[in-house]
């Protein structure tokens, strides 16, 4: 009897399996397609950023050079300091220039007396030849002797003025308001005219200019973006910009691009824009680069993820879901974009469904269905 009993349980326990494997055996035959989020494509406005690599120069950023040569006496700045208009910065050995304003000086007085001789000359022929006791010519000699005695007198005090001015200079003062860079000489070193060293380099920092270099191409790919004919009308329509350090820091004022190069640089083929920034904090300075971002609207286009798109070699793929099936579709974009979505200029059109996710896993001809949002947000 017990023999029997387990015979009977085994018999069941086969069956069970049998029937058990039958079952999974049915569904492992059964197709699985592959689940993805789907878009369908429509047109709309969007919000882009171009962004162009820029250099900061002050409003005024000027090489500060001597005027004169000789040894540099004192410098009356620190490094990196404010300055004002005509304060004093430098003062260049003025021991020689005050010798040549001497000079000057005693030619200026030796003129003189030499003037007044000639003019007692001159008084003594007219009253003679009044007397008739010389003739004409003798008159005419002293009147000549006279003037070149006064010409004399005139070219030694430009001597002198020009002793002066040059010793003027050797007190080197600030021609705007700025601060100091960094000095290239110390006290004894011989500064000259001709030299191609600047003493300093003087900066205007509560103003900056951003310079950057403007391909023709591009410049065409502005006028046609905001629906211009000229430049000037271009510079009126271009909304406001932000400049980015290469750190990453935000100049909290905006900017404007205020000119562009009327002319293509014969070396580069390119022209260049300008954006004029208030800098209040003078956190920035003259030679900063970054780049500044102009933001504007591209209207009823069509966008599309970035995740919807597979880059391989400069060639754009995405995939169109056809009678349940993933089409290869190659596409052209913007080459800007805002970061996560691109702006499709062909390939696409509305009502178009995309894969819109995870396009790099796709294969074409795939089979695909979509995926469905659960209650609660979770999708299956």
């Amino acid at each position: 009897m017990r023999q029997r009993l387990h015979h009977i349980i085994y018999v069941v326990a086969v069956l069970t399996l049998a029937i058990l494997c039958t079952g999974c055996g049915e569904e492992a035959t059964q197709p699985v397609k592959d689940c993805y989020r789907l878009l369908r494509v429509q047109r709309q406005d969007i919000t882009l950023n171009r962004n162009f690599t820029v250099k900061m120069e002050g409003i005024h950023s000027i090489g500060v050079r001597p005027l004169v040569s000789g040894r540099l006496a004192k410098i009356l700045v620190k490094e990196g300091a404010h300055v004002k208009k005509g304060q004093p910065l430098f003062v260049i050995d003025q021991s020689p220039y005050i010798a040549a304003v001497d000079a000057a000086k005693a030619q200026v007085s030796t003129a003189r007396a030499a003037l007044s001789s000639a003019q007692l000359n001159l008084d003594g022929k007219e009253t003679l030849y009044a007397q008739q006791m010389v003739g004409e010519s003798d008159l005419r000699r002293a009147r000549h002797a006279k003037e070149e005695a006064y010409a004399q007198v005139e070219a030694a005090q430009a001597e002198l003025e020009a002793a002066r001015i040059q010793l003027g200079y050797t007190t080197v003062c600030s021609p705007v308001d700025g601060v100091i860079g960094m000095i290239e000489y110390r006290v004894g070193d011989l500064v000259e005219t001709d030299s191609e060293l600047h003493m300093t380099i003087l900066s205007d920092n509560n103003y900056l200019h951003a310079y950057s270099a403007l391909s023709e191409e591009l410049l065409s790919e502005l006028l046609q973006d905001f629906n211009c004919n000229a430049v000037d009308e271009l510079l009126e329509k271009l909304p406001p910009v932000t400049f980015y350090s290469n750190w990453g820091y935000q100049l909290e004022e905006k900017g404007h691009i205020d000119a562009i190069s009327g002319s293509v640089d014969l070396e580069n083929g390119a022209t260049y824009m300008r954006a004029t920034f208030r800098n209040p904090t003078e956190i920035f300075r003259n030679g900063t680069n970054g780049y500044i971002e102009l933001p504007y609207v591209r209207h009823n286009v069509i966008v599309i993820p970035q995740e919807a798109v597979v880059d391989i070699h400069d060639k754009y793929l995405v995939y169109k879901v056809v009678e349940g099936k993933a089409v290869e579709t190659e596409v052209t974009i913007l080459p800007y974009n805002d970061g996560q979505n691109y702006v499709v200029t062909g390939g696409l059109s509305d009502g178009d469904v995309i894969i819109a996710e995870g396009a790099g896993f796709v294969t074409d001809g795939m089979e695909v269905t979509e995926k469905k949002d659960k209650k609660g947000g979770e999708q299956s």
